[in-house]
C-alpha cells in the first residue's frame, strides 16, 4: 500500500508541470531594435519594463524635468496598460529610480495624479548615480490583470 501511494505521488508530481501554464511570454514588444520586452506575462501577472521620461515625439528628455518626465512616463504606461487591457488600478508594485533625491517631491506630486480615486501600488524609490540618455527618472511596474 505504501508503495502504491508513493508511486501515485510521484506520478502526480511529475504531471504537475504539464498542468501549469506555459512559461513567461512576451506580452508587448514595441520595437525589434531594443533587446528587451516592454511587458512579460506569466499567468495574470505582467512585469512592465522601466520607462524613461523622453518626449514621445522627439525622444528627448523634457525640460522642466522631474515632474515633466514623470508625466511622460506615466502617460506612456497608460498607453501600454490600455493595449494590454488594463489601467492604473491594475498596478501592484512600482520601482522608481531618480538621479537627484531632491526631486522626489516633484516626482511624487506628478505621480500621485495618476492614482486619484484608486489605491496606488506599493512602491520603492531610490537615488541612482545616472540613467540612460541623461534621464532624471525611470519607473517600472508590476501589474496583475483582474478578470472582468
Amino acid at each position: 500500500m505504501k508503495r502504491l501511494v508513493l508511486i501515485l505521488s510521484l506520478v502526480a508530481f511529475a504531471a504537475q508541470p504539464a498542468l501549469a501554464q506555459e512559461g513567461p511570454r512576451i506580452a508587448h514588444q514595441p520595437s525589434a531594435r531594443i533587446p528587451f520586452s516592454a511587458a512579460v506575462q506569466v499567468g495574470n501577472t505582467y512585469w512592465l519594463s522601466g520607462k524613461l521620461g523622453a518626449n514621445r515625439e522627439t525622444r528627448e528628455m523634457t525640460e522642466g524635468r522631474m515632474g515633466a518626465e514623470t508625466h511622460n512616463i506615466m502617460r506612456a504606461f497608460g498607453t501600454l496598460l490600455e493595449e494590454l487591457g488594463m489601467d492604473y488600478g491594475d498596478l501592484v508594485r512600482a520601482t522608481v529610480y531618480v538621479t537627484d533625491i531632491d526631486g522626489y517631491g516633484e516626482m511624487n506630486e506628478a505621480y500621485a495624479q495618476y492614482f486619484e480615486g484608486i489605491e496606488p501600488p506599493s512602491r520603492v524609490a531610490m537615488e541612482v548615480s545616472g540613467l540612460v540618455g541623461g534621464a532624471l527618472i525611470e519607473i517600472s511596474f508590476i501589474a496583475v490583470k483582474t478578470e472582468d
